[in-house]
């Protein structure tokens, strides 16, 4: 199971919503949105290529597998708590690369391990 959150998600006063109805969570998936910001910025300046590409997701990886460890996500395994996807056909098209958008989804397990929610990023990068 596959839920979107976005700047702006439901509050935790959402009725219809299962998954913002504990205040941890909903503050689990700002910290994580946040986090993951504010290390996005150190590329904001970097080639929108592959190896920034790479560079993201062994970031985001590292701070998620951190996380993970402590108990903040679900999962036997850090695959079953979450993944990454950036790049050329994963997370972006060849527009949003030629238009200089960097864009990143990231699915965690707050919940349940196995149902996801997935936190949308994108990034304008910086001219050369």
């Amino acid at each position: 199971m596959v839920r979107e959150f976005w700047s702006g998600a439901p509050s935790t006063l959402d009725g219809n919503s299962q998954d913002w109805r504990y205040i941890p969570v909903r503050r689990t998936a700002i910290f994580l949105e946040r986090s993951i910001q504010e290390g996005m910025e150190n590329y904001i300046f970097s080639a929108n290529d592959a190896s920034t590409w790479g560079a993201v997701k062994a970031m985001i990886e590292s701070f998620l597998t951190s996380i993970w460890k402590e108990g903040g996500l679900q999962g036997a395994s850090s695959s079953d708590a979450f993944s990454v996807a950036v790049g050329l056909g994963s997370s972006m098209t060849s527009d949003d690369i030629l238009n200089g958008w960097l864009r990143v989804s990231v699915k965690v397990a707050l919940v349940r391990p196995a149902e996801f929610i997935v936190l949308n990023f994108e990034q304008q990068q910086a001219d050369s």
